[in-house]
């Protein structure tokens, strides 16, 4: 994950000064090299060790080794014609038809690129084998995930998976009161502190099936419950729909589909290969 990108990501966990420093690097990453410690702080508005513990929660030993490889990231960004500043813009009123159209493609390309080097190989195989040996696949979202999850629901019906969606947050609940040990819930969302997700989580959980959260990095109550996670990493520009509660968040939308297409692209390939190897 980038620098850039880990900032953003962990920006909500943060505490208040640290925030402030967030804020300040994600608006302006170029003039952040060329500052001081001292100064980055004052600019910031906070104390001066405010600056060294921030950079060492990022993994750094410090102010200096963390502007090194900002720098360094900085200048592979314009290699590649990406400027970091422009993908924490939000889009506003004022933006043209073609601006909107380019702060789309820098969100969702970075979100696809972020996510996929987010995953851990180990971690994404035993995933896969849990779906592939699974008698039933629950597949659990809300709002804007909804699609989703009907989207992937198709693909896994195509290779023969037993699959139950409900959009009914009661029937959602319902439906993991049935599960059993050798099921799967798999959660795809950009909530996850959802009270009803938790509680489908949790019932599932009480039943011996295994939870599966496609989800953003923020250590949330549903990453605790559950077993397997997969990150969802994306910058967000997030748009507000009339008449919904929610903004419409596109670049986590195109994260969630980036690893549901993934998952489902490996289990075709498994069955492929057993297939193969039955036949032989």
């Amino acid at each position: 994950m980038t620098i850039i990108a880990k900032i953003a990501n962990i920006k909500p966990q943060l505490s208040p000064s640290a925030q402030k420093i967030a804020a300040f690097i994600l608006q302006q990453p170029a003039s952040v090299v060329s500052l001081s410690s001292l100064q980055l702080a004052q600019q910031a508005n906070v104390g001066q060790s405010s600056i060294v513990k921030f950079t060492q929660k990022l993994g750094f030993s410090g102010f200096l080794a963390f502007k090194v490889d900002l720098k360094e990231e900085l200048t592979r960004q314009q290699t590649i014609g990406n400027d970091p500043q422009q993908l924490q813009n939000q889009i506003s009123d004022s933006d043209t038809l073609i601006t909107i159209a380019q702060k789309l493609a820098h969100q969702k390309t970075d979100a696809i690129i972020e996510t996929t080097k987010a995953i851990d190989e180990n971690n994404f195989n035993k995933i896969i084998n849990l779906f592939n040996c699974a008698q039933r696949i629950q597949l659990v979202g809300y709002g804007h995930s909804v699609a989703i999850v009907n989207d992937f629901r198709s693909k896994l019906l195509t290779l023969g998976m037993t699959v139950i969606t409900e959009q009914d947050n009661q029937l959602q609940i319902a439906i993991a009161n049935t599960l059993r040990s050798g099921d799967i819930q798999c959660h795809i969302c950009n909530n996850s502190y959802h009270q009803d997700s938790l509680l489908t989580a949790q019932n599932a959980i009480t039943n011996g099936a295994t939870i599966v959260a496609l989800t953003t990095s923020e250590m949330s109550p549903l990453r605790q419950l559950a077993h397997f996670t997969l990150d969802t990493l994306a910058i967000e520009t997030s748009i507000q729909i009339q008449d919904q509660p929610d903004n419409y968040s596109i670049a986590s939308q195109a994260a969630q589909q980036t690893l549901t297409d993934l998952l489902f692209i490996a289990l075709a390939q498994l069955k492929v290969t057993t297939n193969k190897n039955n036949n032989a």
